[in-house]
């Protein structure tokens, strides 16, 4: 029954999507540094130097780079082991999800090879590379982060970054245009 009512819900709606949306204005963010993740270091890569990984999963990652668009590695010794892309200006309107102003990025891609998950990879990637980008001029950054995706939504909050709204998207019959809808959620913290 639960399967007929889930598939009559998707005829009527369509495909749908739900994320939360984070932000970070760079000088807030803080790096989670513990005895786990001290030993990483974060610093900005280019596309040949992540094609050169030996890991494939990071490999496979160069594509998001290009113009208007910055990538940093997080590295544990010499290996990468933890990657995140940003997007802004031209590069970013292809995807265009969340409105960006002129100084402000959005954190499209972000990677930890599968055995480095749980060790603080992620967090320290968002919280370092938020403030390089700080550097760069940028005096905000967002994400959006599936709704049920709890790691992401863990390492976002603890690199410092918080909650601004949910975005839920519905294609009812399969309409050209999907229906936006914005809310807050209740609580405030994936981990509440």
């Amino acid at each position: 029954m639960k399967r007929i009512f889930k598939q009559i819900l998707h005829l009527l709606f369509g495909d749908y999507a739900i994320f939360h949306i984070y932000t970070c204005a760079s000088a807030t963010a803080t790096p989670p540094y513990s005895p786990t993740t001290v030993r990483f270091t974060v610093r900005e890569v280019g596309a040949a130097e992540l094609a050169c990984s030996t890991d494939r999963l990071i490999s496979e990652q160069a594509g998001y780079l290009g113009e208007d668009s910055f990538a940093f590695a997080c590295f544990d010794g010499e290996r990468i082991v933890g990657v995140c892309f940003y997007w802004f200006g031209a590069r970013y309107k292809t995807r265009n999800f969340w409105p960006l102003t002129e100084h402000q990025a959005k954190l499209v891609q972000i990677i930890t090879v599968p055995e480095m998950r749980g060790h603080q990879v992620a967090s320290t990637l968002i919280a370092l590379s938020t403030h390089a980008m700080l550097g760069k001029g940028f005096d905000c950054n967002f994400a959006r982060i599936w709704h049920s995706n709890t790691p992401s939504l863990r390492a976002f909050e603890r690199a410092g970054w918080r909650y601004v709204v949910t975005v839920a998207e519905v294609n009812p019959l399969r309409v050209r245009r999907p229906l936006r809808f914005q809310f807050k959620q209740l609580k405030t913290s994936s981990t509440a």
